[in-house]
């Protein structure tokens, strides 16, 4: 039997280091654009109930004040948020921690990227995805017609990205 070469490529190789893929992927659905990260966080309009207090960092004050401004009914992600102010998840949860005006800023409106809680409250879930604060998050997210899947565990829709 005879060796047969394979067909020279007739194209060249993507620039970004990934196999080509006959399927694009297309971009997840959103309701509002999500804006570059801010560069001065005294861009972000203040939220009424930090207007008259001095508590917080800067930081942290950014990051009630994008909260405020998840409308009652929605939620968005700790990494909406991060992408927002330049940031990481991690730390937008940290300040969430430390949210001194619930519900005014509600905390309870930001989950996580797969759309599962996250935390509540400093606390995050058991090894079976439960726990006392998580049951109050989803209680308050319910409350507010905020829909969750059959297993309670991940809220449904699009997460809000229209923040100022």
């Amino acid at each position: 039997m005879e060796a047969t070469s394979a067909p020279a490529p007739t194209s060249k190789p993507p620039l970004s280091g990934r196999p080509a893929s006959s399927k694009a992927t297309p971009p997840a659905p959103t309701t509002t654009t999500t804006r570059p990260a801010v560069r001065n966080l005294a861009q972000i309009p203040l939220a009424p109930p930090l207007r008259t207090s001095p508590r917080g960092t800067p930081f942290e004050r950014a990051v009630w004040s994008l909260t405020y401004q998840i409308p009652r009914g929605c939620f968005s992600t700790y990494a909406l948020l991060a992408a927002r102010l330049g940031s990481s998840p991690r730390a937008v949860g940290n300040a969430l921690r430390r949210n001194p005006f619930p519900p005014d800023v509600p905390c309870h409106r930001v989950v996580a990227a797969d759309q599962t809680l996250g935390g509540f409250k400093g606390k995050t879930a058991r090894r079976d995805g439960e726990g006392i604060t998580l049951a109050e998050k989803r209680r308050l997210l319910r409350k507010e017609g905020v829909k969750f899947d059959g297993t309670g565990m991940r809220v449904l829709g699009t997460a809000f990205r229209g923040f100022a």
